[in-house]
C-alpha cells in the first residue's frame, strides 16, 4: 500500500499508517541498510511508532497518528535528526541518531533511526531538571539549523482551526497565537516534559526533538509536568507572566490535538472528554467567560 501525505486543508482524509505498516517499513529500511532485525519489538505507539530492531541496537521512528496534525512529517524528522546530531557531537546527553539516521523512505513511509538506550525507572529530580534544561538551552544556542517559530503548537492549532469550529479554540487562538508571535526567540527543545528526559544507566538523556523550534525559554518550561521546584532551579531569568501564557498555549495545543484526533472508538474517549472539559473551562476563564 502506498501512502502519501494527504492534504488536510481542503478536507481530504489523511492516511494514517497502521502499526503493522510502520513495522514493515522499519524492517524494509533495516534490510536495505544491512541491519539485523529478526526480532523486532514495538516499544512505543502514539503519534509515532517506534520499533526496536533487535538484535541491532537501533530503534526506528515512523510518524503515524501524528500525520493528522502534521501531514508532511519529513521536515519534522529532518530537523529532529539534525539537531540531535549536533547536540550529540557537542557531547550533550541526548539519545543520538544512529550512524545513518535518514530519514529514509521505505514502503512509502519516512523512517528515522536512533541508537537504542536502555531506560531505567524513575524521573529526574526537580533540582537537577532545571539546570539540565539550562545546559541544553546553552548548547542549542550554537545550533546552526534555521528553526521555525514554535512550530509544534502553531502547526497543531492551525490544523485544528481549519477542521473545527469549536468556539473556545478560535477565541483562544485569536489571542494566544498573535501573542506567541511577539515573544523572544532562541533555539528550544520544543516539547520538554519529564517523559522526554530519559533515565538510563549512564545518566539522564534528552529525547524526542521532533518539535525543535525557536521561541522563549518559558515555552520549554511550560509543560504542566514540570514542577514549580524545577522551574525555580532553572539557571536563567524567567518571565512569570509569559510562563503562564505559555502554559495556556500548551493547553490550547492539547485542545487542538483532541479536536483533530477525536475518535469515538478510542478506549480513552472518556478521559479525553474530561481533559477537554477542563481545558475549555480554563481557557474560557482566561477570556473572562
Amino acid at each position: 500500500m502506498d501512502h502519501e501525505a494527504a492534504p488536510h486543508r481542503d478536507g481530504e482524509h489523511v492516511v494514517v499508517p497502521s502499526t503493522e505498516e510502520a513495522v514493515s517499513a522499519s524492517l524494509a529500511c533495516a534490510r536495505v541498510l544491512g541491519l539485523p532485525a529478526e526480532d523486532p519489538e514495538v516499544v512505543a505507539e502514539g503519534y509515532s511508532v517506534r520499533v526496536r530492531l533487535r538484535p541491532a541496537p537501533v530503534v526506528t521512528r515512523v510518524v503515524t497518528l501524528g500525520r493528522r496534525l502534521r501531514p508532511e512529517p519529513l521536515p519534522w524528522l529532518q530537523r529532529e535528526v539534525a539537531v540531535a546530531q549536533f547536540l550529540a557531537e557537542q557531547g550533550q546527553p541526548v539519545v543520538a541518531p544512529w550512524g545513518a539516521p535518514g530519514p529514509h523512505l521505505a514502503e512509502g513511509l519516512e523512517v528515522s533511526l536512533w541508537e537504542w538506550v536502555e531506560h531505567v525507572p524513575g524521573v529526574v529530580a526537580a533540582a537537577d531538571f532545571g539546570p539540565m534544561l539550562g545546559a541544553l538551552h546553552e548548547a542549542l544556542a550554537g545550533c546552526p539549523e534555521d528553526l521555525p517559530v514554535l512550530v509544534g503548537p502553531l502547526t497543531d492549532i492551525d490544523t485544528a482551526l481549519e477542521v473545527s469550529s469549536h468556539p473556545t479554540l478560535h477565541r483562544a487562538a485569536e489571542e494566544l497565537v498573535a501573542l506567541a508571535r511577539t515573544w523572544p526567540r532562541q533555539p528550544l527543545h520544543g516539547d520538554v516534559h519529564t517523559g522526554n528526559l530519559l533515565l538510563t544507566s549512564s545518566g539522564p538523556r534528552w529525547n524526542d526533538f521532533e518539535d525543535v523550534c525557536s521561541g522563549p525559554v518559558e515555552w520549554d518550561l511550560g509543560s504542566l509536568t514540570i514542577t514549580d521546584d524545577a522551574v525555580a532551579a532553572y539557571p536563567g531569568p524567567i518571565d512569570r507572566a509569559r510562563l503562564r501564557d505559555c502554559r495556556d498555549l500548551r493547553r490550547l495545543q492539547v485542545l487542538a490535538s483532541l479536536l483533530v484526533l477525536d475518535d469515538s472508538d478510542d478506549d480513552s474517549e472518556a478521559g479525553d472528554v474530561a481533559l477537554m472539559t477542563r481545558i475549555v473551562s480554563h481557557l474560557d476563564r482566561r477570556a473572562g467567560r
